[in-house]
């Protein structure tokens, strides 16, 4: 319908809460491509937390798609579940990154870009954790953007597992037959 009204149609759709928003095939339209992301819109998000890390991954990948369908003619639907927080982080990460072909960048600041998207969306990036997860992902900060890996484990072994009986205690088991035996199911 958009290009009934003069407006470019749709080439591609960003679905940053797919498990809140999910489209069925039937729902889908042939000619246009999709991304499915399952991003979350969680306040207090830490740096270097696992849902950080998947926040940064699901950016990046929103990010490529985006920029891949822009630099085609594409044009893209970029949405979630209430249209402020995660598609603003997607939008603001893509308006700090992207390049056209001859690699020059939009012109934007964080603060900038930050402010175009309220002046479209008065409520956009209102979670201050996600906001400073797209700057950190529109930054390059591969200190939180690379997958954890843990090299070392410390651990503690207790003298005793937790539940086991005291020193000193057995417990005797003593034999059945098998025709003595009751089935559970």
């Amino acid at each position: 319908m958009r290009h009934l009204s003069g407006l470019p149609k749709f080439t591609h759709l960003c679905n940053a809460a797919s498990q809140a928003v999910p489209l069925t095939l039937d729902e889908r339209a042939e000619d246009v491509a999709y991304l499915d992301l399952e991003m979350r819109d969680e306040e207090g998000m830490q740096p270097g937390t696992g849902t950080w890390r998947w926040t940064c991954q699901s950016l990046l990948r929103a990010v490529a798609f985006v920029d891949s369908a822009v630099l085609s003619g594409g044009t893209v639907l970029v949405n979630c579940f209430a249209g402020m927080n995660r598609s603003g982080a997607i939008l603001l990460s893509w308006l700090l990154m992207h390049r056209n072909d001859g690699k020059k960048s939009l012109g934007f600041t964080a603060e900038g870009a930050t402010s175009y998207l309220r002046s479209l969306e008065p409520f956009a990036l209102n979670n201050q954790s996600l906001l400073e997860c797209a700057l950190a992902v529109a930054m390059g900060d591969e200190q939180w953007l690379a997958p954890s890996v843990q090299e070392t484990w410390i651990l503690k072994v207790p003298e005793r597992p937790v539940g086991a009986p005291s020193k000193g205690v057995v417990e005797e088991v003593e034999e059945v037959e098998a025709a003595e035996l009751v089935p559970l199911f």
